[in-house]
Protein backbone atom coordinates (compact mmCIF):
# COMPACT_ATOMS: atom_id res chain seq x y z
CA UNK A 1 0.00 0.00 0.00
CA UNK A 2 2.92 2.48 1.34
CA UNK A 3 4.68 2.65 -2.80
CA UNK A 4 0.97 2.82 -4.03
CA UNK A 5 0.40 6.22 -1.96
CA UNK A 6 4.30 7.53 -2.73
CA UNK A 7 3.28 7.00 -6.28
CA UNK A 8 0.31 8.71 -6.03
CA UNK A 9 1.43 11.39 -4.39
CA UNK A 10 4.28 11.85 -6.91
CA UNK A 11 1.82 12.05 -9.74
CA UNK A 12 -0.09 14.99 -7.84
CA UNK A 13 3.30 16.74 -7.11
CA UNK A 14 3.98 17.13 -11.06
CA UNK A 15 0.27 18.75 -11.66
CA UNK A 16 -0.04 20.78 -8.62
CA UNK A 17 0.98 24.52 -7.15
CA UNK A 18 3.72 24.83 -4.91
CA UNK A 19 1.37 25.46 -2.19
CA UNK A 20 -0.48 22.01 -2.61
CA UNK A 21 3.17 20.23 -3.43
CA UNK A 22 4.33 21.84 0.74
CA UNK A 23 1.12 20.31 1.92
CA UNK A 24 1.17 16.55 0.02
CA UNK A 25 4.29 16.38 1.36
CA UNK A 26 3.81 17.07 4.37
CA UNK A 27 1.05 14.96 4.14
CA UNK A 28 3.53 11.98 3.32
CA UNK A 29 5.77 12.69 5.96
CA UNK A 30 3.05 12.10 8.58
CA UNK A 31 1.79 8.79 6.36
CA UNK A 32 4.69 7.38 7.20
CA UNK A 33 5.45 8.54 10.69
CA UNK A 34 1.83 6.77 11.52
CA UNK A 35 2.75 3.75 9.19
CA UNK A 36 5.91 3.05 11.25
CA UNK A 37 4.43 3.62 14.28
CA UNK A 38 1.35 1.70 13.96
CA UNK A 39 3.38 -1.29 12.15
CA UNK A 40 6.74 -1.29 14.41
CA UNK A 41 6.10 -4.34 15.98
CA UNK A 42 5.60 -6.36 12.54
CA UNK A 43 8.60 -4.74 11.57
CA UNK A 44 10.51 -5.77 14.20
CA UNK A 45 9.54 -9.22 14.04
CA UNK A 46 9.46 -10.72 10.46
CA UNK A 47 8.61 -14.85 11.19
CA UNK A 48 8.28 -14.84 7.46
CA UNK A 49 10.87 -13.47 5.18
CA UNK A 50 8.86 -14.28 2.02
CA UNK A 51 5.27 -15.25 1.67
CA UNK A 52 4.47 -18.85 2.30
CA UNK A 53 8.02 -19.37 4.76
CA UNK A 54 6.74 -19.70 7.96
CA UNK A 55 7.97 -22.80 9.07
CA UNK A 56 11.45 -24.68 7.98
CA UNK A 57 9.83 -27.00 5.90
CA UNK A 58 8.48 -24.36 3.80
CA UNK A 59 12.04 -23.53 3.40
CA UNK A 60 14.15 -23.71 0.23
CA UNK A 61 15.78 -27.32 -0.06
CA UNK A 62 19.05 -27.24 2.37
CA UNK A 63 17.28 -25.62 4.89
CA UNK A 64 14.01 -27.18 6.15
CA UNK A 65 15.35 -29.74 8.20
CA UNK A 66 19.17 -30.40 9.32
CA UNK A 67 18.38 -33.91 7.68
CA UNK A 68 19.10 -32.00 4.85
CA UNK A 69 22.74 -31.94 5.21
CA UNK A 70 23.05 -35.12 6.83
CA UNK A 71 23.02 -34.22 10.66
CA UNK A 72 22.02 -35.53 13.62
CA UNK A 73 19.13 -33.14 15.77
CA UNK A 74 16.44 -33.83 17.80
CA UNK A 75 13.06 -32.06 17.37
CA UNK A 76 12.40 -30.74 20.88
CA UNK A 77 8.75 -29.31 22.20
CA UNK A 78 8.78 -26.50 25.39
CA UNK A 79 5.87 -25.46 27.20
CA UNK A 80 6.52 -22.13 28.69
CA UNK A 81 5.32 -20.58 32.09
CA UNK A 82 2.49 -19.01 29.95
CA UNK A 83 0.95 -22.62 28.40
CA UNK A 84 2.69 -21.87 24.60
CA UNK A 85 4.39 -24.51 22.50
CA UNK A 86 7.51 -23.42 21.67
CA UNK A 87 10.02 -25.57 18.88
CA UNK A 88 13.38 -26.08 18.86
CA UNK A 89 16.18 -28.06 17.27
CA UNK A 90 19.04 -30.23 19.31
CA UNK A 91 21.92 -30.83 17.10
CA UNK A 92 24.57 -32.84 19.28
CA UNK A 93 28.31 -32.64 18.59
CA UNK A 94 28.36 -36.32 17.91
CA UNK A 95 27.98 -39.53 19.45
CA UNK A 96 26.73 -39.25 22.85
CA UNK A 97 30.47 -39.44 24.51
CA UNK A 98 31.04 -36.85 22.53
CA UNK A 99 28.02 -34.76 23.51
CA UNK A 100 28.39 -35.27 27.24
CA UNK A 101 31.84 -33.53 26.85
CA UNK A 102 31.31 -30.62 24.17
CA UNK A 103 30.70 -27.55 24.60
CA UNK A 104 26.46 -26.90 24.24
CA UNK A 105 25.34 -23.43 22.66
CA UNK A 106 21.64 -22.03 23.13
CA UNK A 107 21.30 -19.97 19.37
CA UNK A 108 19.39 -17.26 19.44
CA UNK A 109 18.21 -16.19 16.11
CA UNK A 110 18.21 -12.33 14.32
CA UNK A 111 14.33 -10.77 13.53
CA UNK A 112 13.31 -12.53 10.20
CA UNK A 113 13.22 -16.22 9.58
CA UNK A 114 12.82 -19.31 11.46
CA UNK A 115 15.48 -21.44 12.80
CA UNK A 116 15.66 -23.33 9.07
CA UNK A 117 17.71 -20.39 7.70
CA UNK A 118 20.43 -20.70 9.83
CA UNK A 119 21.12 -24.52 9.21
CA UNK A 120 24.30 -23.54 7.13
CA UNK A 121 25.44 -21.84 9.87
CA UNK A 122 24.57 -24.54 12.89
CA UNK A 123 27.10 -26.90 10.55
CA UNK A 124 29.66 -24.63 10.99
CA UNK A 125 29.73 -24.10 14.38
CA UNK A 126 29.49 -28.19 14.68
CA UNK A 127 32.30 -29.04 12.00
CA UNK A 128 34.38 -26.25 12.86
CA UNK A 129 33.71 -25.99 16.66
CA UNK A 130 32.69 -29.12 18.03
CA UNK A 131 29.75 -28.04 20.39
CA UNK A 132 26.25 -29.18 20.78
CA UNK A 133 23.44 -26.04 18.96
CA UNK A 134 20.25 -26.13 20.73
CA UNK A 135 18.40 -23.53 18.71
CA UNK A 136 14.81 -22.01 19.05
CA UNK A 137 12.16 -20.26 17.56
CA UNK A 138 10.92 -17.56 19.22
CA UNK A 139 7.07 -17.18 19.99
CA UNK A 140 5.21 -16.75 17.07
CA UNK A 141 7.89 -18.02 14.82
CA UNK A 142 8.56 -21.38 12.99
CA UNK A 143 6.30 -24.26 14.44
CA UNK A 144 6.13 -22.15 18.06
CA UNK A 145 2.87 -20.71 19.16
CA UNK A 146 2.14 -17.16 19.86
CA UNK A 147 2.96 -13.77 19.18
CA UNK A 148 6.37 -12.24 19.60
CA UNK A 149 6.91 -9.89 22.36
CA UNK A 150 9.84 -8.43 24.69
CA UNK A 151 8.62 -10.18 27.39
CA UNK A 152 7.44 -13.27 25.11
CA UNK A 153 10.94 -13.89 23.95
CA UNK A 154 12.45 -13.36 27.20
CA UNK A 155 10.36 -16.40 28.63
CA UNK A 156 11.30 -18.31 25.02
CA UNK A 157 14.79 -17.94 26.02
CA UNK A 158 14.33 -18.88 29.97
CA UNK A 159 11.97 -21.51 28.65
CA UNK A 160 15.17 -23.21 26.88
CA UNK A 161 17.86 -22.72 29.53
CA UNK A 162 15.23 -24.33 31.86
CA UNK A 163 15.66 -27.62 29.09
CA UNK A 164 19.38 -27.29 28.68
CA UNK A 165 19.53 -27.94 32.97
CA UNK A 166 17.72 -30.14 32.78
CA UNK A 167 19.35 -32.07 30.32
CA UNK A 168 22.60 -31.32 31.98
CA UNK A 169 21.29 -32.55 35.33
CA UNK A 170 20.63 -35.88 33.26
CA UNK A 171 24.30 -35.92 32.59
CA UNK A 172 23.55 -35.62 28.61
CA UNK A 173 25.12 -32.03 28.14
CA UNK A 174 28.15 -30.60 30.34
CA UNK A 175 26.83 -27.77 32.83
CA UNK A 176 29.85 -26.00 32.94
CA UNK A 177 29.71 -25.95 29.40
CA UNK A 178 26.91 -23.76 28.87
CA UNK A 179 27.03 -20.91 26.30
CA UNK A 180 24.86 -18.37 24.60
CA UNK A 181 24.88 -17.19 21.11
CA UNK A 182 22.97 -14.18 20.03
CA UNK A 183 22.80 -12.42 16.77
CA UNK A 184 20.95 -9.07 16.12
CA UNK A 185 17.52 -9.24 17.90
CA UNK A 186 18.77 -12.52 19.86
CA UNK A 187 21.64 -10.62 21.16
CA UNK A 188 18.90 -8.45 22.82
CA UNK A 189 17.34 -11.87 23.85
CA UNK A 190 20.96 -12.94 25.24
CA UNK A 191 21.34 -10.28 27.26
CA UNK A 192 17.74 -10.51 28.70
CA UNK A 193 18.17 -13.93 29.45
CA UNK A 194 21.56 -13.24 31.45
CA UNK A 195 20.26 -10.42 33.23
CA UNK A 196 17.08 -12.30 34.72
CA UNK A 197 19.49 -15.58 35.51
CA UNK A 198 22.12 -13.14 37.50
CA UNK A 199 18.99 -11.87 38.75
CA UNK A 200 17.19 -15.11 40.36
CA UNK A 201 20.57 -16.08 40.84
CA UNK A 202 19.55 -19.12 39.38
CA UNK A 203 22.38 -22.05 37.94
CA UNK A 204 23.94 -22.85 36.18
CA UNK A 205 24.92 -19.44 34.44
CA UNK A 206 26.20 -19.21 31.14
CA UNK A 207 30.16 -20.13 30.85
CA UNK A 208 29.84 -16.93 28.57
CA UNK A 209 27.93 -14.93 25.91
CA UNK A 210 28.79 -14.46 22.02
CA UNK A 211 26.93 -11.42 20.86
CA UNK A 212 27.27 -10.73 17.19
CA UNK A 213 26.01 -7.26 15.25
CA UNK A 214 23.53 -6.88 18.32
CA UNK A 215 22.25 -3.16 19.30
CA UNK A 216 22.24 -0.77 21.89
CA UNK A 217 18.38 -0.21 22.07
CA UNK A 218 15.60 -0.11 19.65
CA UNK A 219 15.30 3.84 20.44
CA UNK A 220 19.03 3.57 19.03
CA UNK A 221 18.24 1.57 16.09
CA UNK A 222 15.32 4.03 14.98
CA UNK A 223 17.47 6.99 15.39
CA UNK A 224 20.15 5.06 12.97
CA UNK A 225 17.39 3.87 10.56
CA UNK A 226 14.62 6.56 10.92
CA UNK A 227 16.32 10.00 11.95
CA UNK A 228 12.98 11.79 11.12
CA UNK A 229 11.45 9.82 14.19
CA UNK A 230 14.87 10.82 16.75
CA UNK A 231 12.71 12.44 18.72
CA UNK A 232 12.99 11.63 22.40
CA UNK A 233 9.15 13.15 23.03
CA UNK A 234 7.83 11.12 20.08
CA UNK A 235 9.64 7.65 21.06
CA UNK A 236 8.73 8.20 24.46
CA UNK A 237 4.79 8.46 23.58
CA UNK A 238 4.88 6.18 20.96
CA UNK A 239 7.44 3.40 20.77
CA UNK A 240 6.05 0.13 22.18
CA UNK A 241 9.12 -1.93 21.71
CA UNK A 242 12.01 -1.64 24.27
CA UNK A 243 15.24 -3.75 24.39
CA UNK A 244 17.41 -1.71 26.50
CA UNK A 245 20.28 -3.91 26.34
CA UNK A 246 22.23 -0.91 27.40
CA UNK A 247 20.43 -0.80 30.60
CA UNK A 248 20.80 -4.45 31.32
CA UNK A 249 24.62 -5.48 30.40
CA UNK A 250 26.49 -2.78 32.94
CA UNK A 251 25.44 -5.16 35.61
CA UNK A 252 26.49 -8.76 33.58
CA UNK A 253 29.16 -10.38 35.12
CA UNK A 254 29.14 -13.22 32.26
CA UNK A 255 31.95 -13.04 30.20
CA UNK A 256 31.10 -11.86 26.67
CA UNK A 257 32.51 -11.74 23.36
CA UNK A 258 31.50 -9.46 21.09
CA UNK A 259 31.78 -10.26 17.08
CA UNK A 260 31.35 -7.18 14.60
CA UNK A 261 30.82 -6.21 11.12
CA UNK A 262 32.79 -3.22 9.94
CA UNK A 263 30.12 -2.82 7.26
CA UNK A 264 26.61 -4.15 8.67
CA UNK A 265 24.20 -1.96 7.14
CA UNK A 266 21.64 -2.41 9.88
CA UNK A 267 23.34 -1.83 13.31
CA UNK A 268 26.29 0.69 13.82
CA UNK A 269 29.30 -1.16 14.43
CA UNK A 270 29.11 1.94 17.57
CA UNK A 271 26.34 0.01 19.01
CA UNK A 272 28.59 -3.70 19.94
CA UNK A 273 31.42 -1.23 21.04
CA UNK A 274 29.33 0.91 23.45
CA UNK A 275 28.08 -2.40 25.03
CA UNK A 276 31.72 -3.33 25.21
CA UNK A 277 32.55 -0.53 26.84
CA UNK A 278 29.04 -0.68 29.46
CA UNK A 279 30.02 -4.13 30.31
CA UNK A 280 32.30 -2.90 33.23
CA UNK A 281 31.13 -5.77 35.43
CA UNK A 282 32.01 -9.11 33.11
CA UNK A 283 34.76 -10.79 34.29
CA UNK A 284 36.05 -11.21 30.90
CA UNK A 285 35.41 -9.27 27.90
CA UNK A 286 36.41 -8.89 24.53
CA UNK A 287 35.92 -7.73 20.91
CA UNK A 288 36.54 -8.97 17.58
CA UNK A 289 35.93 -7.01 14.48
CA UNK A 290 35.16 -8.20 10.97
CA UNK A 291 36.24 -5.55 8.36
CA UNK A 292 34.13 -6.91 5.55
CA UNK A 293 31.51 -8.39 7.88
CA UNK A 294 27.48 -7.58 6.98
CA UNK A 295 24.58 -7.54 9.04
CA UNK A 296 23.74 -11.31 8.89
CA UNK A 297 27.50 -12.14 6.51
CA UNK A 298 29.43 -12.21 9.49
CA UNK A 299 30.22 -15.28 10.49
CA UNK A 300 30.84 -16.03 6.87
CA UNK A 301 32.78 -13.25 5.95
CA UNK A 302 34.79 -13.73 9.33
CA UNK A 303 35.91 -17.31 8.13
CA UNK A 304 38.75 -19.11 9.83
CA UNK A 305 39.15 -15.76 12.57
CA UNK A 306 35.38 -15.52 13.20
CA UNK A 307 35.27 -19.49 14.51
CA UNK A 308 38.64 -18.32 16.45
CA UNK A 309 37.50 -16.13 18.09
CA UNK A 310 35.00 -18.54 19.91
CA UNK A 311 37.75 -20.37 21.58
CA UNK A 312 38.17 -18.82 24.73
Amino acid sequence: MLPLVVGLALVLLLNCSWIVAVVIVVALLLFFVLNLIMRQESMLYVPCVMPGMQTPSDNPEGMRSPADRQMKFEDVFLETVDGLRIHAWFLPAGDDAATRSAPTLLFCHANAGNIGLRIPNFEHLIKRLQVNVFALDYRGYGQSEGTPSEEGLIEDALCAWRWLQKESSAGRIDAEQLFVFGRSLGGAVTIALASELQKRAQQPFPRGLILENTFTSISDVVNALFPILAFESLKKRFLRIKWESIQRVPDLEVPMLFLTGEKDEMIPPSHSRLLHARAEKSRLKRQVVFPEGHHNDTWEKGGEEWANAQVL
